[in-house]
């Protein structure tokens, strides 16, 4: 549920913001935005640490380019930075943090749909320390979803929320 309601959210904002900017969405392909899918979980600890520091120095609370796009971006960016704060604080269960897995992976890949090619690696960077943090705050052995069940949940979401 939470998922749907920062979607609807987002859709009814960017919306708003295209008619006010006079910035229309642009239609993607179906392959540019598959190839925009990061479900590929398995880096190497040198990937995971330098999105760990490119996550740390992005500066989410600037100011953001004056486009629909921009807009956004800025929007998810400070909540994933939100989220990444949060997830600090709070202890998970195995099965919490694959919650968290699914729940912020479906919130990136709506937002790739939502935001220009440039912005989606930022977008990417947050989610994967939302992920790593809730990693190292796990109880037991954390365990997370395998990229082909993760992909088959997320698509099976997306259709969801698309329909609705």
């Amino acid at each position: 549920p939470a998922v749907a309601s920062i979607y609807a959210v987002a859709l009814k904002f960017e919306t708003q913001l295209g008619r006010a900017l006079a910035d229309p969405r642009r239609q993607r392909s179906v392959a540019a935005a598959a190839a925009r899918r990061n479900f590929a979980l398995k880096k190497s600890d040198m990937e995971n640490e330098i999105e760990r520091q490119w996550a740390r120095k992005l500066q989410v609370y600037t100011q953001v380019p004056w486009t629909r796009s921009g807009a956004i971006s800025g929007i998810f960016q400070i909540a994933l930075k939100g989220l990444y704060e949060y997830v600090r604080k709070e202890t998970f269960t195995t099965l919490g943090l694959q919650q968290l897995q699914l729940d912020s992976e479906l919130t990136a890949e709506l937002a790739r749909d939502l935001v220009e090619a440039e912005d989606v690696n930022s977008i990417d960077c947050l989610v994967a320390e939302a992920l790593n943090s809730a990693t190292t705050r796990c109880l037991g052995t954390p365990s997370l979803l395998e990229a082909n069940t993760l992909e088959s949940l997320c698509a099976h979401g997306k259709a969801c929320l698309r329909q609705s």
